[in-house]
């Protein structure tokens, strides 16, 4: 499996599907993984590490929202602590989750060691700026609804890490599922963040990590043009620029119905309105 990073204490694993990261983050007190996936080696992989630099201390699992990629492996974990937003915790379909896991497995003849079932939180997080201590490091935990409707970003300010799930990635646009103000409303409060100074390492759920300011504001920056431009032609009746967008963003083939997925939703959000 694709080691993005591998220091004493962080680990991110990139799996050959879709550039997923999975973090690990281990301490002489605790270790704590962040959406284990994808594959069953790849996610043996992630245990031999956990078990290796976990054995006898705590593990906390966190899942950065409910997408059917971030929670697929985490019975592999038994026994792990589990760490989510308060409103992952009332998914209104979460069987509708568990049949794309099951989808995906028998489309690609996959039979996983382990049951596949919607993650139990042990820790549900409400709020912004909320603190959770883990061993001595206090974590602060912020919404992150717009991608879809239960996500949560983790910030360790000591570390200067910042773990934001599927936003501010390099290899995607914005895949809006749940609603473009909160999307918008997101980028904000990463915005907050980065403006501080206190950011020195951004994890994205797809794609390679970086710890260049610029890259993080250059992200930020992409991002929330997209949206603007989007809403722009929607509003205007005008053509999008997908050749550029799809100059920038590698993977036209498989990333072409999210943007149009994101058209028909800007569309639907805008009548609303209306």
């Amino acid at each position: 499996m694709h080691l993005q990073l591998s220091t004493p204490t962080l680990t991110l694993f990139e799996s050959a599907l879709f550039q997923t990261v999975t973090t690990c983050y281990s301490t002489p007190e605790y270790t704590l993984l962040v959406d284990p996936n994808w594959l069953p080696g790849e996610v043996e992989s992630i245990a031999a590490h956990v078990d290796r630099v976990g054995a006898g201390k705590p593990l906390y699992l966190f899942f950065t929202h409910s997408d059917y990629d971030h929670i697929i492996a985490w019975e592999r974990f038994p026994g792990a602590i589990t760490l989510a937003s308060e409103a992952f915790t009332g998914h209104p379909d979460p069987e509708s989750v568990l049949q794309q896991i099951r989808d995906f497995d028998e489309d690609n003849y996959i039979v996983r060691p382990y049951p596949i079932t919607y993650p139990l939180i042990r820790h549900p997080i409400a709020g912004d700026g909320t603190a959770l201590l883990l061993g001595t490091d206090e974590w602060r935990f912020y919404q992150s609804p717009g991608h879809n409707r239960d996500g949560l970003i983790a910030f360790l300010p000591s570390q200067g890490m910042l773990i934001v799930g599927d936003y501010l990635s390099d290899v995607e646009f914005p895949f809006v599922e749940h609603s473009f103000a909160d999307y918008r409303a997101t980028l904000d409060k990463v915005d907050g963040l980065l403006q501080s100074g206190a950011v020195r390492i951004l994890i994205s759920g797809h794609g390679p990590h970086t710890r260049d300011p610029a890259a993080m504001q250059q992200r930020l920056r992409e991002s929330r043009q997209y949206l603007a431009d989007l809403e722009r032609a929607v509003r205007e009746g005008i053509d999008f620029d997908q050749a550029a967008l799809f100059q920038r963003y590698a993977f036209p083939r498989s990333q072409r119905p999210y943007h149009l997925a994101n058209v028909a939703r800007v569309r639907s959000e805008m009548a609303e309105a209306d």
